[in-house]
């Protein structure tokens, strides 16, 4: 299991406002803030966060603590509750990742690893909220035009409770992890409210095997084709494609099919299949039910002849972020058609997780996420 610990933090004076100084199609590798690129982007990170310490530009904190990160979403409070972080160090025998081919951060005392837990009956929950509450108050700003909060929890009853419950819940990172040294985690429970997961969708480039009405013939033995009314190049048409994706009967799997002129289809697997028999499908029935795993295993690998359409770095099949810019790669020509998924159910996750599975890679990211900066993992403690 992993072992959550306090842990002595390196402190930035920041500004009010913190600018977004990075893309959001790095996985789930946390925000760059824009006064941070100049650390990350050194040679050696690592090495240049020492530097800055001994130099005095960073505050070091009186003893090692937890911390509390609270997000807002765009309208602030008045979005409802905010999502709660938990900033720890995770010891270097914690569990493997959740993703196969986690996101490798550039620095692990900069970088949070996002840290998913199972927290069926709220109990992480409630007690970030009671945390957060007596929590003392380290910077209050905004990223991105979202209030963020950062409070330290020292040394006490309820950080004892945080620990204890921790040490027994099922967790797993959504980044790789030191070997060698702690992790700085942003560790967040899966019965948060505001926690978004969402989905990493797949486009194709240059791929011989898909031709558009010789592919619709072949998938037919699989799934039930219907098409999308609305254009997905108009806000209707893609609340349209949202709906019919979001609203499937219990138990029934489905893909959206982007091709050029806006045009998409609901691809909804037929119920029943057997994968097992099929080259490259998981072995675990967990997986196996997967939408992503159903598009591997059904449609990429044999109906279009895809070899390791999972593999990372793949020359043929992408991950693309967004369903807005799944339609505009299609529309530009930068890709031939796009598969966009449903966002995993929380159900789904919490099983893998259950099961000591492992998704395959670039599945899933989760929104909002701790932006890097707030503070640092003291290397030398």
């Amino acid at each position: 299991m992993a072992r959550v610990l306090p842990f002595t933090a390196l402190l930035a004076s920041l500004d009010r406002s913190l600018e977004p100084g990075d893309s959001p199609s790095r996985g789930n590798a946390a925000p760059w803030p824009a006064h941070l690129r100049p650390l990350l982007e050194a040679a050696n990170p690592s090495a240049e966060l020492r530097r800055m310490r001994d130099a005095g530009t960073l505050l070091k904190d009186t003893r090692p603590s937890l911390y509390v990160v609270e997000l807002y979403g765009a309208a602030g409070k008045f979005s409802g509750p905010p999502l709660r972080y938990l900033l720890c160090a995770l010891t270097p025998d914690a569990v493997a990742p959740l993703e196969h081919d986690p996101y490798r951060p550039r620095a692990w005392e900069v970088e949070p690893a996002v840290t998913l837990v199972a927290d069926d009956h709220g109990a992480l929950r409630a007690l970030l909220a009671e945390a957060a509450e007596r929590g003392i108050s380290v910077w209050k700003g905004e990223y991105d035009g979202a209030p963020v909060s950062l409070l330290r929890i020292e040394p006490s009853p309820v950080s004892k409770r945080l620990q204890a419950v921790l040490d027994e819940a099922p967790m797993r990172p959504l980044a790789a992890l030191s070997e060698q040294r702690q992790t700085l985690a942003a560790v967040v429970p899966l019965s948060e409210p505001g926690l978004e997961l969402c989905p990493i969708h797949r486009a194709l480039k240059g791929v011989t095997t898909f031709q558009e009405e010789t592919f619709l013939t072949l998938v037919a033995a699989y799934a039930r084709v219907t098409d999308v009314d609305a254009p997905l190049t108009t806000s209707q048409g893609m609340a349209a494609a949202r709906e019919r994706l979001a609203t499937l009967v219990p138990g029934q799997h489905a893909v959206l099919l982007v091709l050029p002129g806006g045009r998409g289809k609901i691809l909804r697997f037929r119920q029943g299949l057997d994968l097992a028999h099929l080259k490259g499908a998981p072995r675990s029935p967990t997986l196996r039910s997967l939408d992503l795993a159903l598009l591997n295993t059904l449609v990429l690998r044999t109906v279009l002849g895809i070899q390791d359409p999972e593999a990372p770095g793949h020359s043929q099949v992408y991950p693309v972020h967004g369903l807005e810019s799944l339609v505009q790669g299609v529309e530009s020509g930068m890709f031939q058609a796009g598969f966009a998924l449903n966002p995993p159910p929380v159900w789904e996750v919490r099983a893998v997780m259950e099961a000591q599975a492992t998704l395959p890679p670039r599945t899933l990211r989760v929104e909002p996420r701790v932006p890097a900066g707030l503070l640092f993992l003291d290397p030398e403690a």
